[in-house]
């Protein structure tokens, strides 16, 4: 069995991080996959996001932001790596970009995944009154098999 299990560092997505790593001792698993996907229009001012041009001193805050992201992801992943080190099970990580339930649909049936594991909620919106868009999303979209943490 292989799993995605989606994250934004969020309280939900740590649970997920839990339910994943009970699933990979208790059950067949083969493969885990941790995919976290930035939704680039949230991440960059609007001058950034082609609108206007920007000058050199924009273009290295920029840089800086992207390499500061990418080692803050690594550090995480790390951590998250820990919980899955008592079984002998390969952990990939992902980092995307795009529309996070897009993305993770479509690295889901590209992969051939078993299960998808989102939490109920993220990071953004109203908390405890309804179920997450991106989760909701991902429970409309994807072809593959949904599990959302609570």
């Amino acid at each position: 069995m292989k799993l995605l299990v989606c994250t934004d560092g969020s309280e939900f997505s740590q649970k997920c991080i839990k339910v994943a790593s009970q699933l990979a001792g208790d059950c067949s698993v083969n493969e885990i996959t941790i995919i976290h996907v930035h939704e680039s229009t949230t991440l960059l001012p609007e001058y950034w996001q082609g609108k206007y041009p920007f000058n050199t001193e924009e273009e290295k805050q920029l840089k800086n932001m992207d390499r500061r992201l990418f080692e803050d992801q690594k550090k995480y992943f790390a951590e998250i790596e820990k919980d899955f080190a008592d079984y002998d099970i390969p952990v990939n990580t992902l980092i995307k970009n795009g529309h996070p339930a897009e993305v993770i649909s479509k690295v889901a049936s590209d992969g051939a995944y078993d299960l998808i594991i989102i939490g109920r909620r993220g990071l953004g919106g109203v908390k405890k009154l309804f179920l997450g868009s991106i989760s909701n999303a991902v429970l409309q979209v994807a072809q593959t098999n949904v599990l959302i943490v609570k």
